[in-house]
């Protein structure tokens, strides 16, 4: 009897004990929502004090910690949750459902009141960010040392604050502080160089921004009166310490306490250095004159003979040529680009007796300059002439994206006509080829991806095209230019476009209030419509009728129906269409067989199917399959070209399997079902340059590749989140792979996958990759599993990662080793440490390449 009584007794204990709680709820039902008050105005008040403490410590150099931000963003889904709450509470006043109530109410107190405690870093907010460390600029080799030696002296030593470096136009200012910047990372005299270029346009506000956002990006953004951004700036500047600020470019003299830069003291520690061609704006900038002079004629061909290249020697005119450009830098540059590669000595005579004529009718030496960029100017076909004078009517100093400028020379039948884009973008480039050989345009950016004009090289294009062009960039314009500034040859555009027969392009990207167009019926000729970032809500009236419409650009527009199959098979000559909120049928698409770009939307699986295994290959595309619309999806990075994305698709649910392009290099799957792992995709095995894979909450996922696949090799991000029921990143059958099937990924981040264990297999060879980051992986183990022969073994093995430069790890409850304990990972390059895994020894973590790792968390509870 007495087994009996036991459980029974126990069993109205518990059940008494939750009636307790449910009438402690009812009766004290109004406590506990004070309670709940309360500590929901303790949460805001505490997230209100770290986000101030973070703006205050989140200077240039920094950035929030990990945990720092998952604790904000774990605050706002606790106050989210508490609103809801606050809602109930409002409703469930009815005395029966107080009990209920009260509990849900108790519950969520409770969560607060933890996220309340877990909300103290005592170690401070932010850690170093290692992608705003100072890097070297990029420049080209200094000749002549002696006055870039003396500006430094100035600056290492106490006696001058500020300097003026001055010379006229080309004459290396610029290059020369370029190799005294470079000098200073060397030293640990100053904490912060920040270079900002000035330009012939001063515009305050831009400057202003240029000095902040390498202090801390984005922090003047929304303040709107001058006297308190010059005050934010200056404080700003004044927690950095000593710094050297450059100011490169500067036209006229101005008040540094209206822009809010300190002045240099002896007490700051600060130096300014500014680059003029005015003598009379270093002297009433009250700074020491530094003059940068010609070159010296053994200088001069010394510069000369390093830019032209090999030459047919003895040249008797090679002398006379360089004598002809004055021993000006620039000058010396683009004569010598132009007679690269040229030995024939009639046709450096030629040469001679042309810059001779264009230099005879100036005495001024600044003059000549023009002079020997005409002669430059004139060595070129006529269509590259074109081109180059088009990129006068950007900004000075602007640095043009290449992809960009070809567009627009293609966009004025500045390129010729081609049967592709693709061969009419080739055609584009090389003809920036030929104007960076002849030393008219210079290459900028470590990419290569942009290209810039000197400004002397600017001023000698507008002074060509003065009769062409009326040039106002960057002049912040708020209406037309008066008619008298109007050229005999130029046009004031017309009142309406609708009678502009003869039309060719109508670019309108970037007019955001734009949300109705007129009849487009007599633009037969137009070729290139972009309406891409408009306000436009349907399909511009007559479209049908553009019949030989080559461009279609809507991107970022109103347009969310469905396109017309009938509207879009009369557009056969398309070659780029991008129509990203508009989904599109698979039937609309069958005449474009001239489509080399496409970018859209297609809502169902089976439409995408079809337009995959119809089409030819494409030269870009980016193609969306959901029901839902994604903005994020269409944003261009330049890294890939060609990526697919699904969202809330059943992979299987034409029974047949998808299609993807075998060319794809970028796939996203967000919420997709019907897939374990990606070699269930029917022809994943033919894919041949896959780059980055994203996969998101798809559920029934447990390993990324079952089996052996090329993808391995050429895989170079994998990002993995919320994937619940995935155990393994590759599964058994690839176990035995051979060790280069990894060699070209660089980015692995993983978040929240719940089931893995390691990250890596023990044949992996990872010679190339720099980012490691996971997070919320419950069951992660180990990093990097060891095979058993080396795990077994008495050596330690060594795992090599030589590019390794980040390396985070936070909420590994279950992390005990890095390689397994018979392991040690070798990480040459490694710049930051994170860590956040109560179980992990210290020993178990790498360290950075420097000696003191100060940047890495260790294992204690944040």
């Amino acid at each position: 009897m007495g087994d009996f009584v036991g459980p029974i007794f126990e069993g109205v204990k518990f059940i008494s004990c939750q009636v307790g709680k449910y009438l402690n709820y009812h009766r004290k039902f109004k406590e506990y929502v004070d309670g709940f008050n309360q500590a929901q105005e303790n949460l805001r008040c505490r997230k209100r004090d770290i986000q101030q403490q973070l703006k205050d410590e989140n200077r240039f150099g920094k950035k929030p910690k990990l945990d720092v931000e998952n604790w904000i963003q774990n605050v706002e889904e606790k106050l989210i949750h508490a609103q809801r709450v606050e809602v109930e509470i409002m409703k469930g006043k009815l005395y029966l459902f107080r009990s209920r109530l009260g509990k849900l109410v108790d519950e969520t107190t409770q969560a607060m009141e933890e996220v309340y405690d877990e909300g103290s870093f005592p170690g401070g907010l932010v850690v170093n960010d290692p992608a705003t460390t100072n890097v070297k600029l990029p420049t080209e080799e200094l000749i002549c040392t002696t006055k870039a030696e003396e500006v430094y002296r100035y600056l290492m030593g106490d006696e001058v604050r500020m300097i003026g470096v001055c010379g006229m136009g080309g004459i290396g200012k610029t290059t020369l502080m370029k190799h005294v910047y470079n000098r200073l990372l060397e030293e640990n005299k100053f904490s912060k160089l920040i270079w900002t270029t000035v330009s012939q346009d001063f515009d305050i506000r831009r400057v202003q921004k240029i000095i902040a956002d390498q202090l801390i990006k984005g922090s003047l953004l929304d303040i709107e009166d001058p006297i308190m951004r010059a005050a934010t700036l200056s404080e700003m500047l004044r927690r950095q310490g000593r710094y050297v600020i450059i100011l490169d470019d500067v036209w006229s003299s101005f008040s540094l306490e209206d822009v809010g830069i300190l002045k240099p003291t002896i007490d700051n520690g600060c130096k300014l250095v500014l680059t003029t061609r005015s003598e009379a704006v270093v002297r009433s900038m009250d700074c020491t004159i530094v003059q940068v002079p010609c070159l010296p004629r053994g200088k001069a061909l010394q510069l000369f003979l390093n830019k032209v290249g090999k030459v047919m020697l003895p040249n008797p005119f090679l002398e006379s040529v360089v004598a002809e450009c004055d021993g000006l830098p620039l000058a010396i540059i683009t004569v010598a680009g132009c007679m690269r590669g040229i030995s024939d000595p009639l046709v450096w005579e030629n040469a001679l007796n042309e810059l001779r004529s264009y230099t005879r009718n100036f005495q001024d030496v600044e003059d000549k300059v023009f002079a020997c960029l005409r002669f430059s100017y004139n060595q070129l076909r006529q269509i590259d002439r074109d081109c180059f004078l088009y990129c006068t009517l950007c900004p000075e100093d602007y640095e043009i994206p290449k992809e960009w400028i070809i567009e627009k020379w293609m966009d004025e039948g500045l390129v010729e006509e081609m049967g592709t884009r693709k061969a009419m973008q080739c055609s584009g480039h090389s003809i920036i080829r030929k104007l960076e050989e002849n030393c008219l345009l210079e290459r900028v950016g470590g990419n290569g991806r942009c290209i810039k004009m000197h400004d002397v090289v600017r001023d000698m294009g507008l002074h060509i095209a003065r009769n062409r062009f009326l040039v106002k960039a960057g002049k912040q314009l708020e209406e037309l230019p008066n008619e008298e500034e109007w050229a005999e040859d130029l046009e004031i555009l017309p009142i309406s476009i609708s009678n502009l027969e003869k039309l060719t392009a109508l670019l309108l990207h970037g007019c955001y209030n734009l949300d109705n167009l007129p009849s487009l019926l007599k633009l037969r000729a137009l070729k290139k419509l972009d309406l891409g970032r408009t306000s436009i809500k349907e399909m511009p009236e007559d479209l049908e009728m553009l019949v030989n419409l080559r461009y279609l650009n809507l991107r970022f527009t109103m347009c969310s129906k469905e396109i017309p199959s009938e509207l879009l098979s009369k557009l056969c000559c398309l070659q780029y269409l991008a129509i990203h909120l508009a989904s599109t049928r698979a039937e609309a698409m069958r005449e474009f067989n001239k489509l080399e770009v496409f970018e859209g939307c297609f809502s169902k699986l089976r439409d995408f199917i079809m337009y995959v295994s119809q089409r030819k290959r494409l030269h870009e595309y980016q193609i969306w399959v959901s029901q839902k619309v994604n903005r994020d999806f269409f944003y261009k990075t330049l890294d890939y070209i060609k990526k697919v994305g699904f969202e809330g698709i059943d992979m299987n649910g034409t029974g047949d399997g998808i299609i993807l392009p075998c060319d794809i290099q970028q796939l996203e799957l967000i919420c997709c079902k019907g897939i374990k792992s990606l070699n269930d995709i029917s022809g994943w095995e033919d894919i041949i340059d896959s780059k980055e894979c994203r996969i998101v909450k798809c559920a029934e996922m447990e390993s990324i590749f079952s089996s052996k696949c090329p993808q391995l090799e050429t895989l170079e991000s994998l990002q993995l989140q919320f994937l619940h029921h995935l155990k393994v990143i590759v599964g058994e059958a690839s176990a035995s792979a051979s060790t280069a099937t990894v060699s070209s990924l660089k980015l692995i981040f993983l978040y929240d996958c719940g089931k893995i264990k390691n990250l890596f297999s023990a044949k992996w060879v990872l010679h190339n990759l720099e980012n490691i980051t996971v997070v919320k992986c419950k069951e992660m183990e180990e990093i990097k599993a060891l095979s058993m022969e080396e795990a077994m073994g008495t050596i330690k093995f060594k795992c090599s990662l030589p590019k390794l430069s980040k390396l985070e790890l936070w909420h590994l409850p279950k992390l005990k080793s890095i390689c397994s304990e018979n392991g040690v990972m070798a990480c040459d390059s490694l710049q930051r440490v994170e860590c956040h895994a109560p179980n992990l020894e210290r020993e178990q973590m790498p360290h950075t390449c420097e000696a003191d790792p100060t940047g890495m968390q260790g294992s204690d509870r944040p």
